[in-house]
């Protein structure tokens, strides 16, 4: 303890200058970042991504480990002074934190961000609903249109989930061409996505017409899918929301419930004590 204390006295006088300081934070930083690449998880890189959350892969990774070896190194240090050795429970808390904190989909944090994933999913259906709405009324403008590529960029703005996605939809079309961009754009929504193909053919479509006239024609006959494609998200939404509502409407019901199984177990328990030695109740 006592060389700790000077080792940690030592660092403090070595770094006390504003120079040295923030060299030591930059190199300590460094090395920190290196760290976490070794560390870095590629797959639950992109369940964060998915689940909306601005988080490194290797700094969570990190952060559960560290937490857990931080608990263990402060009971021994706690156990050293108070000359007690480490018990099983500690060892169990700190296997707990990093059961806690595993990103398994069947643990309490994985079961977290399984429900951020599905929520930031409905929430980029719906902004990409918003997005083909958009380019619908765009190109049956009859003042003239604004170009693909700039009618993305101008859009992006009003989007949270798909803004960085229609940025880069805004720069591949001019570089790789409107079909390529299209199909990189639509490409990043998962293989299963209920109609990311009817988006797809309706971009690709329209866009692959040079006629101007005959798109606007061919938009308002597809018109109808897009209502319906929005009206299923409608729906979507709302019954998710109305399962949540339901389970928050039935627990004072439960709750009464109890209340009224305990309270007449109150009273059979006074009338037992109130008759205490009746054959009855024997």
């Amino acid at each position: 303890m006592a060389v700790l204390g000077v080792v940690y006295l030592a660092l403090l006088v070595f770094v006390s200058s504003s120079s040295k300081q923030e060299r030591y934070m930059l190199r300590l930083g460094i090395k920190w970042k290196a760290l976490g690449e070794k560390v870095h998880n590629e797959q639950l890189q992109r369940t964060l991504n998915q689940s909306g959350l601005t988080l490194s892969a290797g700094k969570l990774i990190l952060f559960r480990y560290s937490a857990a070896l931080i608990y263990l190194a402060l009971k021994v240090i706690s156990g050293f002074i108070k000359q007690l050795p480490l018990s099983l429970s500690e060892l169990l808390i700190a296997a707990l934190i990093l059961l806690v904190t595993s990103p398994n989909r069947y643990l309490p944090f994985g079961w977290l961000l399984a429900w951020l994933q599905r929520r930031t999913l409905i929430q980029k259906d719906g902004e990409l609903i918003s997005f083909i709405r958009l380019y619908e009324n765009n190109r049956l403008r009859k003042r003239g249109y604004v170009q693909f590529g700039a009618f993305c960029t101008g859009v992006a703005a009003h989007f949270l989930h798909i803004r960085q996605d229609l940025y880069e939809l805004s720069e591949r079309a001019v570089d790789e061409g409107t079909e390529q961009a299209i199909e990189w754009f639509c490409g990043q929504f998962p293989a299963g996505h209920p109609f990311i193909n009817d988006i797809r053919s309706i971009l690709l479509a329209t866009e692959g017409m040079d006629d101007d006239t005959e798109a606007a024609n061919y938009l308002r006959e597809q018109g109808q899918i897009i209502a319906k494609i929005s009206s299923d998200q409608y729906l979507k939404k709302w019954s998710t929301i109305g399962d949540l509502a339901t389970i928050i409407n039935v627990i004072p019901s439960i709750a009464t419930f109890l209340m009224i199984v305990s309270l007449a177990m109150q009273y059979i328990l006074l009338i037992k004590g109130n008759f205490d030695g009746v054959g009855l109740f024997q």
